[in-house]
């Protein structure tokens, strides 16, 4: 069986989630910054006229930041709000096999992985992510 994914690279390493998480995927805009918040909360951006955390998954991670994020991924996560992943960038939308996903880890987060001819992709799963992320949001 084969799912349509969202391939992206965080710094050297490419991820991948479902496509049906994603609501949006727009250019990274301005960012402002909320004092005081949660080390992987960058700030806050407009989105057509709506109030959207955006964070940074490196940072969620622990993947080094060198490189500059160009995307945001925007995703639902319930009463009617979002969240914006900053991304290095947005590859393709493909169709990975879970026959292929090998089980890298006990982290409900992270799916497994999947080796798709010379390359490596993580495939996580961002409402897990989410969860947590979003016990740091600032309130609307």
């Amino acid at each position: 069986m084969t799912e349509q994914v969202l391939v992206f690279t965080l710094g050297d390493t490419q991820y991948c989630v479902e496509i049906d998480a994603v609501n949006e995927i727009v250019e990274t805009g301005d960012i402002a910054e909320i004092p005081n918040a949660a080390e992987h909360v960058r700030g806050v951006m407009d989105l057509r006229g709506e109030t959207t955390t955006i964070v940074d998954p490196k940072r969620v991670f622990g993947t080094p930041d060198e490189s500059t994020a160009d995307r945001v991924i925007i995703f639902a996560t319930g009463d009617d709000q979002s969240l914006g992943w900053l991304v290095d960038g947005v590859h393709e939308v493909a169709d990975l096999a879970r026959e292929e996903l090998e089980s890298v880890s006990d982290d409900d987060a992270v799916r497994g992985v999947i080796k798709e001819d010379d390359r490596f992709i993580l495939w996580i799963d961002p409402a897990s992510i989410n969860e947590t992320i979003d016990r740091s949001r600032p309130a609307k």
